[in-house]
């Protein structure tokens, strides 16, 4: 859950049959354990901000919580100005980049449909572009194949449409770096490489061995992504074959689209929290924060990529306790809630690269926006 709220850093949020949701907040003090609370229980814990309070709210009417889900709804939050301007401007942007993408996906999607089943007509545009022609010929294909399907061409269009939208993230071309995944995969590297290199350049900044495993954990995580991320595509080649997927089981094709989605969920918050840090104290500081944060790679990543993945990486590895929240808590929130605020912004920003803020967008390494070490 992308709170703002310090001490809400980590949250997980999940289905309860009882109440709706209910979240997983870990314990306060860095230590092993986690609390699950019902926003009642949270407000007794902290003061959540207005943000975190309305994106809880409209999380509980969700009828399934997903990383899709509380993306969408967290968009909505931002844009409506509750994390301030500049989130809201990025969620704007996000959200009109979110309907680019379902668009271009579906103009490759009919691309694909009809040069596997008219080869020998007229070359297709190489621009993303969805013209009368194309239309014209993937609608006389859908005609053409509709009863081999047992479907009518109508609905066929409307399971491409469909099937448009639950890739849009993955992207449907091997080399397409704009999909949204392909650019976390790109910002996940990025923070990484950055990461591996700051470690050795100087070994003492490797805070108790605590960055070693962090960056292990980063390339892991790195690896199996660009493994599902790869056999997702490869999946989409033949459009035909998706066709008959989404007639028998459009839940099950939803829940493939969505692996990637589920593996690298809580993993861009970790890899901003780096690339927003400029100085060596504030690399420090948060490393420190990254630490808790690191998401454990879900059960089912055996079967979704052929990554070897050590059984440690299943568990949560990294502690970081403190002995006081002072840093957190009190006036010192408000510096870290700005922080929060501006990682909501560069999360949503759909400029051309994952690595490039807006302009302006500063780092975090003022005095009092990060744990001190100890």
């Amino acid at each position: 859950m992308p709170f703002t709220t310090p001490l809400l850093a980590g949250t997980c949020a999940r289905d309860c049959k009882r109440e709706g949701v209910e979240l997983v907040v870990p314990s306060p003090s860095g230590g092993r354990g986690v609390y699950i609370l019902h926003w009642s229980g949270v407000r007794a814990l902290c003061n959540p901000t207005v943000h975190d309070t309305l994106l809880f709210q409209r999380s509980s009417g969700l009828t399934e919580i997903n990383p899709a889900s509380i993306r969408e709804i967290a968009l909505e939050v931002a844009r409506e100005g509750h994390a301030g301007r500049a989130a809201a401007t990025a969620a704007e942007a996000a959200l009109v980049y979110d309907r680019s993408q379902r668009a271009l996906t579906h103009v490759l999607l009919l691309k694909g449909l009809v040069e596997q089943f008219d080869p020998n007509g007229p070359n297709i545009a190489t621009l993303p572009e969805r013209t009368p022609d194309l239309d014209r010929r993937a609608a006389a294909v859908l005609r053409r194949i509709a009863p081999s399907l047992g479907q009518p061409a109508a609905r066929l269009e409307t399971g491409l449409a469909a099937i448009a939208d639950m890739f849009a993230p993955v992207g449907v071309a091997s080399t397409n770096r704009d999909a949204r995944i392909a650019r976390l995969l790109i910002r996940l590297k990025a923070a990484h490489i950055g990461m591996a290199r700051w470690l050795e350049a100087d070994p003492g900044n490797d805070i108790g061995g605590l960055g070693q495993s962090v960056a292990v954990a980063m390339q892991q995580a790195c690896d199996s992504g660009a493994a599902a991320l790869q056999r997702t595509r490869a999946g989409l080649m033949d459009t035909p074959a998706l066709l008959k997927r989404w007639i028998k089981d459009p839940d099950g094709l939803s829940a493939r689209a969505a692996r990637c989605d589920w593996l690298l969920d809580g993993w861009e918050r970790v890899s901003l929290l780096w690339l927003a840090a400029r100085t060596r104290a504030s690399q420090r500081a948060a490393l420190l924060e990254m630490a808790p944060l690191v998401p454990v790679l879900p059960r089912e990543v055996m079967e979704w990529t052929d990554t070897p993945v050590a059984p440690e990486a299943m568990q949560q590895a990294f502690r970081v306790t403190s002995h006081e929240d002072a840093w957190r808590t009190g006036g010192s929130a408000f510096a870290l809630i700005e922080r929060n605020e501006k990682l909501l912004a560069m999360s949503a920003w759909s400029g051309p690269a994952p690595t490039d803020w807006p302009e302006g967008s500063p780092g975090w390494g003022s005095p009092g926006c990060g744990p001190q070490q100890s």
